[in-house]
Parts: structure tokens; C-alpha cells; sequence
């Protein structure tokens, strides 16, 4: 009786000790890379700073993805150039200056520096990368996985990305664009990110 009675209470302590224990890194990596495969859309305020030198610029956007490459990116601020617009369908890209209500088209927009603040344009490059790293972090008191990886082409200057993911519901919070000494060029703030939302065709067009 007194042998049963040490088993139940071993048994017991396991069950907690099993209930307690924290995913490890490895299984919070897996569960967000599991969730981020399922983006197909999104929209997002996105808080870009660029970084030149001692310099910094600010800007906040309304910015919008469609898989695998349609993308929406409007200027809330500066005043200066709010309500700017850049949209790009796959194909065909469309600049708006709002200010001088002018417009323009460009059939070649692939490698623009726009696409690198774009989620879907990080897990493009980390599903080709052969070299993506991960590990836990704190981010603003909360955890977070850091994923980092390469960026094509070799360009010292826009090297790689790491993208930082709430480790609770596996949203983006956070995305550095690094050059290859190990130095931040631009730095984005995800708000209110919306994930798979319904976006119309139309966003992705400009007449």
C-alpha cells in the first residue's frame, strides 16, 4: 500500500513537471514556421527607419502583400509625401506622387527596395536560403523567435534579414534589414497586423 501510494505521488509530480514544461526553441521555431507558411495575404501599418551613416529617416505606411508578389504600399507619413503611393502586381508597377498628381509605370520593378520590408518577401528568401538561423529572444518584455537569413545577390548592403515573431501567436512584430557587417540599414515595426484578410484585386492595379 505504502509502495502504491509513492508511485501515485511520483507519478503525480512527472504529470506536473510535464504540464510546466516550456516548448523548447526548436518546437516554438517549427509552430511559427508552420504559421507564417500559412500567410496568402496580409495588411499591416508598417514603421520603417533608414539608417545612412549617422543618419535617420522615419516613415510610417499602410502597407498590403497578396501571394506570391502583389504589394500595396501607401504613405501615411511625413506630411510631405502622405498619400504617396507604390503598388506592384507581379508585373507591372505603378508610382503615385499624390503632391504633384502625377503617375508613373514601370514594366521592371523585381529588385526594388521595397519588396525587402514585405513579409512575404522574407519567406520567399528563407524558404530558397540554405543558411537561416533561429533562436528565442525578448522582444519589449514578451518572447519572440528570431529567424535570420540571406539575402540573394551578395549585395553588401542589403545582406540579410531577421524577422522577430511573437512567440505566442506567431505574428510578425519586427524585420531588420542587415548589410554584411552586421549593421542595420532598415528597421520595421509591424502594428496591427492583419493576417490571410480579403483583399480585392483592384488594391493591386492603377488605371
Amino acid at each position: 500500500m505504502r509502495l502504491l501510494k509513492v508511485i501515485l505521488v511520483l507519478l503525480v509530480v512527472v504529470i506536473s513537471i510535464t504540464a510546466c514544461k516550456k516548448p523548447s526553441d526548436k518546437e516554438k521555431y517549427y509552430d511559427a514556421h508552420k504559421k507564417m507558411m500559412e500567410i496568402k495575404s496580409y495588411q499591416t501599418i508598417a514603421k520603417i527607419s533608414s539608417y545612412t551613416g549617422d543618419s535617420k529617416r522615419e516613415y510610417e505606411f499602410n502597407q498590403m502583400f497578396q501571394y506570391p508578389d502583389k504589394y500595396r504600399l501607401e504613405v501615411i507619413s511625413p506630411n510631405s509625401i502622405k498619400g504617396n503611393l507604390t503598388i506592384f502586381n507581379g508585373k507591372v508597377a505603378w508610382i503615385q506622387h499624390a503632391t504633384i498628381n502625377q503617375t508613373w509605370k514601370m514594366d521592371n520593378f523585381e529588385q526594388s527596395k521595397e519588396q525587402l520590408m514585405f513579409i512575404g518577401y522574407f519567406l520567399k528568401n528563407f524558404i530558397n536560403s540554405e543558411n537561416s538561423t533561429y533562436h528565442s529572444e525578448s522582444f519589449k518584455g514578451q518572447d519572440s523567435i528570431v529567424v535570420t537569413t540571406e539575402l540573394p545577390g551578395g549585395n553588401p548592403h542589403f545582406y540579410s534579414q531577421r524577422l522577430w515573431i511573437d512567440g505566442k501567436d506567431f505574428t510578425p512584430l519586427r524585420l531588420n534589414i542587415i548589410d554584411n557587417q552586421d549593421r542595420v540599414r532598415f528597421e520595421v515595426y509591424y502594428e496591427d497586423f492583419k493576417m490571410n484578410p480579403e483583399l480585392s484585386e483592384d488594391l493591386f492595379y492603377l488605371d
